[in-house]
């Protein structure tokens, strides 16, 4: 009986009871709704109110008042709903009634008390806050004692998969219950639980299933080929399992995400399925999909079965249909090849990495992701010294060449990588139409020579022509027209395609013959093919490079203003075709002749054209006289430097006999437009000086204002 004289917060829970022993009572909605009003109204009375819950509940209990007890459970959950943001003021009491209902035999054997008693739970999950789980540590033990006593009871008294799928999925709702170490353990055993209800319940997710495909997929990944069935839309709205993986892998919060993976590669190490894999990971939100091969990486630790497995079932993803996104691919490709050199004796472990590694090459995560896993091999290949883990890692570069069928590899890389492969046809295949330098091209024709196979290096040329082209052309005539080369499959197969490439039948039957009698292509032959610009449209530049070339000469170096450390060409040597002033002017004009840029070399100063045209031979620094400006802008800043030293000639009184000659032979041969202009005679009688005087004294105002005036 109530008191007359007991306090109101009492009065009005004692009111919420209806009178009567049946079991299914249900407290009255009218004084429940005055009571929630009351505790939110007064938030001092929410301490009392659930201080004497606790005591009622023990009364309850111990009288065996089931009806009351399940009023007192709707009570809480109402109580913890209409408070929510005074929580951590009644909770702990809360939970004290549902350890005491759990405890108690008489009332743990009756599902629809454990029901209410999880939908309390539920509320509480869904409202709690991080703070009480990280910094109240009586509220952490309290709730790790009911978890343990709850998962006992659903488990061994009532055997209620429901109950525990649900206990699970409220569990999963409690927000930075991960950061706490202490019940993240708590965590980890629900997403054990929930996986293993989820596979009795599915017959495709029961039993190993870790093939291995790494066949060449024929379509390629797109928005609406990605999608995958996952666990986004929940099936079966009845199955809790289903549910509960859910909560635990769809979400963002990472310390939840990474106690998920971790529980369900702990799982997936006991029953490999690949499409369970997959299937979960679909869930995840695909921005933090990369963790799950990053977790799956740090697992790989011991040199048993299980790392075998971890490998696989990393293969099977990375080729699967599950798009992947923030994957860094070099530091994953670093943590395998290191695992997989640390275990060579293990031979089941070096073949799961090379799939591994090869799998990995399987998607594109980023431009040029291929020519940086190659380059990584390629350095630890130089590296290393150990003939045993140069094998397995030209395996693993032999892997990965095999999952690319586009070009994505440079000449240079080319010549790096091809010591290493078997096939250097397929492998040229993969080079890009980039123009690679002439040191390389160089390199190249070399490469070409040290071949065995004939055939190869006729096919490898032809591809050479067929993506460099022209660059091909030049390159190999400056390299073969160097000293020290032998007679050789190359030499002549080189100049049968350059015939065919400029279509001159004579120079392809000459090759022919010579190719016969083992003779060497001399530059006079070479003159007559490049002499006719009409049958031949690459005979300027061709021309240019048989004229200036010398072995002392960079391949690079295609282009000189004056030959190559003060040598000048006699053109006498050369039958060559005259060439008219219009085509000398197209050549000088050409801004494109060189192949490759060489570096800035120093500019002409006046003193040096005044030294040249007494005839004294320029220092070896000044090289050919190279500037970063076209070769048209070059020759413009020469002539106007000329000009000069004409106006210097007219002030002084001096006659050059040679400067009329050269006004009047417009129509004389000259080996090079180039050489000609650079080519000044010695006058019979010079006096320049270069050094700075008084201007009175003597240098006329007329010949310094147009020599320093511009």
């Amino acid at each position: 009986m109530v008191s007359l004289f007991s306090p109101k917060h009492q009065k009005l829970v004692n009111q919420c009871y209806p009178t009567g022993r049946t079991p299914d009572k249900k407290p009255k909605s009218s004084e429940t709704s005055y009571l929630l009003y009351y505790v939110n109204s007064r938030r001092t009375k929410l301490e009392k109110v659930g201080a004497y819950l606790v005591k009622r509940t023990t009364t309850d209990l111990n009288h065996r008042r089931i009806g009351n007890v399940m009023v007192t459970l709707e009570l809480l959950d109402k109580i913890i709903v209409s408070c929510k943001e005074n929580l951590n003021v009644f909770l702990k009491e809360f939970l004290d009634i549902m350890i005491k209902t759990l405890n108690n035999n008489n009332f743990n054997i009756d599902v629809s008390v454990v029901e209410k008693i999880e939908t309390a739970f539920g509320s509480i999950c869904q409202h709690l806050d991080g703070v009480l789980c990280n910094g109240d540590l009586e509220f952490i033990q309290m709730y790790e004692t009911f978890v343990n006593i709850y998962f006992q009871v659903v488990t061994e008294r009532l055997k209620n998969d429901d109950l525990l799928m649900k206990g699970c999925l409220d569990i999963s709702k409690t927000t930075s219950l991960a950061s706490n170490p202490q019940v993240s353990v708590l965590m980890a055993r629900a997403v054990e639980l929930a996986l293993c209800k989820f596979q009795e319940l599915h017959l495709r997710f029961q039993g190993e299933y870790l093939d291995v495909d790494l066949s060449p997929s024929e379509r390629r990944l797109s928005r609406s080929q990605t999608h995958v069935a996952g666990l986004e839309e929940v099936q079966n709205p009845m199955d809790y399992s289903e549910m509960a993986l859910q909560s635990f892998f769809n979400t963002t919060e990472t310390d939840k995400l990474s106690i998920s993976i971790r529980a369900l590669i702990k799982r997936l190490i006991e029953v490999p399925n690949k499409d369970l894999l997959q299937y979960i990971s679909n869930r995840i939100p695909v921005q933090l999909r990369y963790i799950i091969i990053l977790l799956f990486t740090r697992a790989l630790t011991t040199h048993d079965e299980s790392s075998v497995v971890l490998l696989k079932l990393m293969t099977t993803l990375l080729v699967s249909e599950v798009s992947i996104i923030g994957l860094s691919v070099l530091d994953f490709m670093r943590k395998i090849t290191a695992f997989q050199l640390s275990n060579t004796t293990h031979p089941q472990i070096v073949d799961a990495c090379t799939q591994t590694i090869s799998a990995l090459n399987r998607k594109c995560y980023y431009k040029d992701q291929s020519l940086d896993m190659v380059s990584e091999l390629l350095l630890k290949l130089k590296d290393i010294s150990s003939p045993v883990h140069k094998e397995i890692l030209i395996g693993d570069l032999n892997a990965i060449l095999k999952t690319i069928s586009a070009p994505f590899i440079t000449l240079d890389v080319f010549l790096e990588v091809a010591p290493y492969v078997d096939n250097h046809l397929e492998l040229f295949s993969f080079v890009t139409e980039k123009i690679p330098g002439g040191f390389v091209m160089n390199m190249f024709f070399r490469y070409l020579i040290n071949l065995k196979s004939k055939d190869e290096q006729e096919a490898i040329l032809d591809a050479a022509f067929a993506k460099f082209k022209h660059f091909t052309l030049f390159s190999g005539l400056i390299c073969f027209l160097e000293e020290g080369y032998a007679r050789n499959n190359v030499y002549y197969s080189y100049h049968m395609r350059a015939a065919k490439f400029l279509e001159l039948e004579d120079y392809y039957e000459q090759a022919l013959r010579k190719k016969r009698e083992n003779e060497l292509f001399t530059r006079k032959d070479l003159v007559n093919y490049y002499s006719d610009p009409g049958c031949n449209k690459y005979a300027e530049k061709g021309l240019r490079i048989l004229i200036l070339q010398t072995n002392r000469v960079s391949s690079t170096d295609l282009v000189f203003e004056t030959p190559p450390d003060g040598d000048v060409v006699d053109s006498s040597k050369f039958p060559l075709t005259p060439t008219t002033s219009q085509l000398q002017s197209k050549m000088l004009s050409n801004s494109d002749i060189s192949i490759k840029s060489l570096d800035k070399l120093k500019t002409p100063k006046v003193s040096d054209l005044k030294k040249a045209a007494r005839g004294i031979r320029l220092a070896k620094s000044h090289g050919s006289l190279h500037a970063s400006q076209s070769i048209k802008s070059k020759i413009t800043n020469i002539t106007f430097l000329l000009n000069e030293l004409n106006n210097d000639r007219d002030a002084a009184g001096v006659e050059d006999s040679e400067y009329a000659q050269a006004d009047n032979s417009n129509n004389l041969v000259s080996p090079s437009p180039t050489c000609q202009m650079l080519s000044v005679g010695t006058p019979k009688k010079i006096s320049l000086d270069d050094s700075f005087h008084d201007a009175s004294a003597d240098v006329s105002s007329t010949f310094r204002g147009k020599l320093f005036s511009s």
